[in-house]
């Protein structure tokens, strides 16, 4: 089954197209579908849920026949509560800061002094599917415990996630994509939505 992509994130949709294949689905960015980049709307600050769901309506407007998928994902850290969470793209954004790389070493300098207890963190995928008929199906999970305090990474996964601990003892980024699926934020809510959609197989 196709699943269109509303997202102008590459390196997201080719991660995202690898949990969707373990569980049947073939994921295409709209861009391939429809021939041209859109600007989406304006994103709410405060809420994923919303975000998501206006994605995946937008792109549905565009392409009513299709079955949308669409994701907003927030990073949450313990030790800096008032910080990151829903714009957290935006933040490093704002810091000027380009690449896995850059951000990930910003990451490991501004915990280099935070205790292990302190090191909380976790993403929040929420995701929004809209059927060709319009109903609009949401999912939310989390993924990752704790922030590294060196890089882990891996064959598939790559970006925070290098440095983001699972219940396992390992990075969601370590991890063969086949194994991170149970425990990474995306891949837990993918499975949750299409479970809740009655698309699981």
């Amino acid at each position: 089954m196709r699943l269109i992509f509303a997202s102008n994130n590459k390196a997201k949709t080719r991660e995202m197209a690898k949990f969707t294949k373990l569980f049947g689905f073939d994921l295409v960015s709209y861009v391939d579908v429809l021939g041209e980049k859109l600007s989406f709307p304006a994103e709410s600050t405060t809420s994923q849920e919303e975000n998501a769901k206006q994605k995946a309506v937008f792109i549905h407007e565009h392409l009513p026949n299709e079955w949308v998928l669409a994701d907003d994902t927030g990073f949450f850290l313990e030790a800096f509560p008032d910080r990151f969470g829903v714009t957290a793209s935006r933040e490093f954004g704002a810091l000027g800061l380009h690449g896995n790389e850059e951000v990930n070493d910003y990451l490991l300098d501004l915990y280099k002094d935070i205790p292990d207890e302190k090191r909380g963190a976790y993403f929040l995928s929420t995701m929004a599917l809209c059927s060709p008929e319009g109903k609009v199906t949401i999912a939310a999970e989390r993924g990752g415990v704790r922030i590294a305090r060196e890089l882990h990474p891996g064959p598939d996964l790559g970006g925070i996630t290098d440095l983001l601990l699972a219940e396992n003892g390992k990075s969601l980024s370590e991890m063969p994509v086949e194994e991170a699926v149970a425990f990474h934020d995306r891949g837990r809510t993918f499975k949750a939505l299409i479970e809740k959609a009655g698309l699981n197989k």
